[in-house]
C-alpha cells in the first residue's frame, strides 16, 4: 500500500511539473522555426532528407562553441514528436513537423505559432489572475498593451499581416474539410457574403470550390483594401455591428469566437435582418466544445477558449450555447455538421 502512495505521488508530483514545464516546448518551437530548422533538415540533399549533428550546424551557421547546445535542441524536438533521431545520430523529420512546420508547406501552421508566441501576447497571459479578481479590468491584452487587440492591429501593418498570415495558412485545409464533410451547405447559392472576410483567403477558396458562388468580401476599410479582387471575389469595406450587404448566404468563418456573446449576437442579428429569399442562410466555421471530443482536442479547443478571452473578449461555444444565441437572433432551424478540422459547420436558417 505505501509503494501504490508512492507511485501515485510521483506520478502527481510528474503531472504538475509537466504543466509547469509546458513553456519550454513554446520556447523551443519558437527557436526552432527562427532558425528555419525544420527547413535545413527537409532541404538537406542527404539520401532520405536525413542530416547529421555538425551538417545541421553549418546549414544553420551554428558557432562550434553552441553544437552540444543544438544537440539538446534536438534532443527536446524528437522528445516532442517533432524530429527522429536514427542510430548514427542523424535527423528527419516526424509527418507532422514537415507538414505544418515548415516554411515552404501550403499547410504551414508557422505563421499561427509565430503570431501566438509574440511577446506582447505572451505577456497579456501573465495578466489572468488581475483579470478575474478586478471587476471591470480590461482585457489582459489591453493592459500590456494599452489599447485593444483590433485597434492594435488596424494601427500595426506588421501586426494586421502577420494575423492575416495566421488566419489564412489554415485556410485551405479547412476549406477543403467543409467541402468534403458538409459541402451542401453552397448548393444553391448565388452570393454569399464573407462576413469578417479579411483579405479574401477563405472567399476564394470558397469560388474556387463552388463555381456556380459568387463572393462578397466584407471587411473593415483597412483590411480589405489589401484584399485581391479576382473573377466572382469582389470587396466591400463597412462595419458588420452596423450593416452588411443583402444576399441570400452569409459565411461567418472563425469571427464569431472573436466577440462575446453580446457582440456576436449584434452581428448575427445584422446578418438576420440582410437575408433576402425565403431559401436565405447563415452559414457558420467556427469551433465547437464537443464531449464527444478526443482528449486531445477537447485540449486545443479549450485552450483556445482561454486565448480568445484573453486577447479579444472572445469565447468557445458548446451547441447549447450556439443554439440559444442564433434562436436570440432570430435563427430558429440550425444544423451542425462535425467535419475533419477543429471547427464544426453550422447551417442556420431564419
Amino acid at each position: 500500500m505505501e509503494a501504490l502512495h508512492a507511485e501515485e505521488d510521483l506520478q502527481s508530483q510528474a503531472l504538475i511539473w509537466n504543466h509547469m514545464l509546458a513553456i519550454v516546448d513554446t520556447m523551443v518551437l519558437k527557436c526552432a522555426l527562427k532558425l528555419r530548422l525544420f527547413d535545413a533538415i527537409h532541404s538537406h540533399s542527404s539520401t532520405n532528407n536525413q542530416i547529421s549533428l555538425t551538417e545541421l550546424a553549418t546549414s544553420l551557421t551554428i558557432p562550434p562553441t553552441r553544437i552540444s547546445t543544438l544537440h539538446r535542441i534536438l534532443r527536446y524536438l524528437a522528445h516532442m514528436r517533432l524530429l527522429n533521431i536514427t542510430d548514427e545520430e542523424t535527423y528527419t523529420l516526424t509527418i507532422a513537423a514537415s507538414v505544418y512546420l515548415r516554411e515552404g508547406s501550403e499547410k504551414s501552421h508557422a505563421p499561427v505559432v509565430r503570431y501566438l508566441i509574440e511577446e506582447d501576447m505572451l505577456g497579456a497571459m501573465h495578466g489572468l489572475d488581475s483579470y478575474l479578481v478586478e471587476e471591470g479590468m480590461a482585457l489582459p491584452i489591453e493592459r500590456v498593451r494599452g489599447e485593444k487587440f483590433f485597434e492594435w492591429a488596424e494601427r500595426d501593418e506588421g501586426l494586421s499581416k502577420r494575423f492575416d498570415d495566421a488566419m489564412s495558412c489554415s485556410t485551405r485545409s479547412m476549406i477543403q474539410a467543409v467541402v468534403r464533410g458538409c459541402g451542401m451547405v453552397f448548393s444553391g447559392v448565388k452570393v454569399v457574403v464573407d462576413v469578417g472576410g479579411g483579405t479574401g483567403n477563405v472567399g476564394r477558396a470558397v469560388v474556387e470550390a463552388f463555381p456556380a458562388v459568387k463572393c462578397i468580401v466584407y471587411d473593415l476599410p483597412h483590411v480589405v483594401k489589401e484584399g485581391k479582387e479576382g473573377e466572382r471575389v469582389v470587396f466591400q469595406a463597412g462595419d458588420m455591428f452596423v450593416s452588411v450587404p443583402p444576399a441570400d448566404a452569409f459565411l461567418l468563418s472563425r469571427v464569431l469566437h472573436d466577440w462575446s456573446d453580446e457582440k456576436a449576437l449584434e452581428i448575427l442579428m445584422r446578418c438576420r435582418e440582410a437575408i433576402v429569399g425565403e431559401e436565405g442562410k447563415l452559414i457558420i466555421v467556427d469551433t465547437m466544445i464537443d464531449e464527444n471530443d478526443s482528449k486531445d482536442m477537447q485540449h486545443i479547443k479549450l485552450a483556445y477558449d482561454i486565448l480568445m478571452m484573453t486577447y479579444v473578449g472572445g469565447k468557445e461555444r458548446t451547441e447549447k450555447q450556439w443554439r440559444s444565441l442564433l434562436l436570440q437572433a432570430g435563427f430558429s432551424r440550425c444544423a451542425f455538421t462535425r467535419i475533419m478540422a477543429l471547427q464544426h459547420v453550422i447551417e442556420a436558417r431564419p
